[in-house]
């Protein structure tokens, strides 16, 4: 298994969430689908665990340093009506794979809400998830009737970003040896995904 035969899989993979979006409708775009959020979770934790070397790291600090190391513009938004932190990865993390993941909700999982590394980051409704919209804006909106500030993720132009991550991770590996070998241990340990292709009945 080479690095170069990995990025190839993963990009088809990205190319596939590319095409389940081209083929819909526009009034079908425009809506969206609550799975396509489902997905990016998962996608954002994949590309977190490439990215970060530390094999000790917690999935919320290899998350937090992804955007760091690579998606820095996710640091820009800030809640003000939360000390003005800047949080946007950490929430993306509590939301899509705290929320979503676990229970298709953007209230994350409760369990975590006095743990002591995710206390400060668990809120409610924190993240406003579009189709069609102005990423990274801030905005208030109220779900439960009261005003609650949230950030704005636009799905495409997160999936661009994504790719943009993979793409540089995949470029520094060319020069890491760390980070290649962490790629080839990783792959090792979570082989690609293959599909069954169809079978005749009775089969």
């Amino acid at each position: 298994m080479t690095l170069l035969s990995y990025q190839t899989w993963i990009n088809d993979r990205i190319q596939e969430l590319r095409t389940a979006q081209s083929i819909k409708s526009e009034v079908d775009r425009l809506n969206g689908s609550i799975w396509d959020f489902v997905l990016m979770g998962c996608l954002v934790e994949i590309v977190a665990k490439l990215n970060c070397t530390h094999k000790v790291s917690s999935t919320l600090h290899k998350i937090s340093k992804l955007f760091d190391d690579r998606l820095p513009q996710y640091r820009i938004p800030s809640y003000k009506t939360h000390n003005n932190i800047k949080d946007v990865p950490e929430q993306i993390y509590m939301v899509m794979r705290c929320g979503l993941i676990h229970s298709l909700s953007l209230v994350p999982d409760r369990t975590y809400k006095e743990r002591k590394n995710y206390k400060k980051h668990w809120r409610e409704w924190s993240l406003l998830l579009t189709h069609k919209g102005n990423h990274l804006q801030m905005m208030t909106w109220k779900p439960n009737g009261q005003p609650i500030e949230a950030c704005l993720l636009d799905y495409s132009t997160m999936l661009d970003d994504m790719q943009t991550a993979l793409d540089a991770i995949f470029q520094d590996a060319v020069n890491d040896t760390a980070l290649s070998a962490h790629i080839e241990t990783f792959v090792k340990e979570n082989p690609m995904l293959g599909l069954v292709p169809a079978l005749p009945q009775g089969t």
